[in-house]
């Protein structure tokens, strides 16, 4: 049996080497990540960084061999990619399947833990940094619910048991105190927590492993949990069975680095070749005052000609030779084949639909041809999501907040999964339509179909039946003789 001290260096190397993995999936994310070739490139083309002042006015300019006045373009892609697939694997909650009771304890703790915006971080971390974790505690007082929260792969590790049902049986969280800079954490046994904190010198494991660490357990008794279970799940979308998750921008980094390249190219073939260079010849050069056998020099070292070669300004001279031409400008055609080469690969590998690199306003793309071209990214999202590992998570996470909350509940947990695809409101109302008039049932069909929550289904069907009664009524009212409806109306008044 492992001690204390030796679980915690291996979860501490897990963690090391989950944020190496992470860091450079993170950089082009958030769109930090710059080609070392072009950041090279631009320094030498446009070299130096302007040092402006408060009023924005040029006041100099530091140059070296890295900083360039144009920031490098960056696409993007990565981000692109990891945020379409996120939007689509929505969750509105965990149900209970033959509990009603059960639902609503999960509904509650799913809004009261801010769930339903915390899943969405959940998944996304997990497809940049290939996991993230969810950890549930039972709330400290005599309310005793289930407390969840959603923790990054840089901070968190996990370790499984080795045979079904693979459970997590040790998990480490560590963060830095922001008021006294120390380190700090929580490592998670079964049926136990133990705080953790970090010193300033190395000390020897206590119970005699061989593990020497800064870091040690402030109180080696623990805290009781009352639980057979470690309560933490991880989420990782799976692919293989024994290979690790990787992150969604690992099979993608080249093609995306490709794009980046791309549009930094384009930038140096659109100011040196698609710009018109305009020449001229004849025209009289100031001499240097000084030295008349040198030109006059400009403030940028250059001879002062005198012209300007933006297109707003015009060239003019008093010399009859004088001659002003254009050379005829190139094309960024190949540039664009090659960018929209270099995304369709992108789609190829993510699976992703064509709207999210280009979208056409003039083609009208019908809601036929939305969901065709949408396809392969809602079966991969479902794969991943509804059909995955992920959900599996979650079913998981149900029952822990179940287990917290009410241990004498034995039930199925069934995560609620919304629909990838685009919600083509036309559509699900026809769809309403024809499955009501064919008799089945309208709330069953409401919630299916159009995705309405029971409070807005039970609304609309009391709604609709008091509509029902209201034309029965009148129905009836119409059948009834002049005398007959006089007497109504008679008996009423009265």
């Amino acid at each position: 049996m492992p001690t204390l001290m030796q679980y915690v260096k291996r979860l501490l190397d897990k963690i090391d080497d989950q944020a190496a993995y992470a860091a450079p999936f993170e950089k082009r994310y958030s769109n930090e990540y710059v080609l070392p070739f072009l950041q090279k490139e631009y320094a030498e083309v446009y070299p130096g960084l302007i040092i402006a002042s408060a009023d924005g006015r040029t006041v100099d300019t530091l140059i070296n061999g890295t900083l360039s006045q144009l920031e490098v373009p960056k696409s993007g892609t990565a981000g692109i990619v990891v945020d379409a697939l996120g939007e689509r694997m929505m969750l509105g909650g965990i149900s209970a399947t033959d509990n009603d009771a059960a639902t609503k304890k999960l509904q509650a703790a799913w809004e009261d833990n801010d769930l339903d915006v915390m899943h969405h971080e959940a998944h996304r971390e997990a497809l940049i940094a290939a996991r993230s974790f969810g950890s549930i505690a039972r709330e400290t007082g005599s309310g005793g619910r289930a407390v969840v929260g959603i923790e990054h792969a840089s901070q968190a590790a996990v370790i499984r048991r080795q045979s079904a049902p693979y459970d997590v049986i040790a998990y480490l969280k560590t963060w830095t105190d922001e008021w006294t800079g120390d380190g700090a954490g929580l490592l998670r046994l079964v049926g136990k927590d133990y705080t953790l904190a970090e010193s300033d010198e190395m000390r020897q494991d206590p119970n005699g492993s061989d593990v020497v660490s800064r870091w040690y357990v402030v109180d080696e008794d623990g805290t009781d949990t009352g639980l057979d279970f470690v309560p933490v799940v991880e989420f990782a979308p799976h692919s293989r069975l024994l290979k690790e998750p990787i992150s969604e921008i690992a099979p993608i980094t080249t093609q995306v680095d490709t794009v980046d390249l791309v549009e930094g190219l384009m930038v140096f073939a659109g100011h040196f070749g698609v710009v018109p260079i305009r020449w001229a010849s004849g025209i009289e050069v100031p001499r240097d005052p000084k030295d008349p056998s040198k030109p006059l020099l400009g403030p940028d070292g250059k001879p002062a000609i005198g012209f300007n070669p933006r297109a707003d300004h015009t060239w003019v001279s008093t010399n009859k030779d004088t001659k002003f031409g254009q050379l005829e400008p190139a094309g960024l055609a190949s540039f664009v084949t090659w960018a929209e080469h270099a995304s369709a690969k992108v789609r190829a590998k993510t699976a992703l639909a064509s709207t999210y690199f280009s979208l056409d306003l003039k083609s009208h793309m019908s809601a036929e041809l939305l969901k065709t071209d949408e396809a392969p990214m809602t079966r991969r999202v479902r794969r991943m999501g509804q059909f995955g590992s992920l959900n599996q998570s979650w079913r998981r996470l149900g029952q822990y907040i179940l287990a917290i909350e009410d241990p004498s509940v034995k039930t199925r947990i069934k995560p609620i999964w919304e629909d990838p695809e685009t919600r083509i409101e036309s559509q699900s109302v026809d769809q309403f339509q024809k499955l009501t008039a064919a008799g089945l049932g309208i709330a069953e069909t409401a919630e299916k179909v159009l995705g309405w929550d029971p409070e807005t289904i039970q609304r609309a069907v009391a709604e609709a039946e008091a509509m029902r009664q209201k034309i029965r009524q009148e129905k009836r009212e119409d059948t009834l003789s002049p005398m007959e409806r006089a007497t109504r109306e008679f008996l009423n008044v009265a």
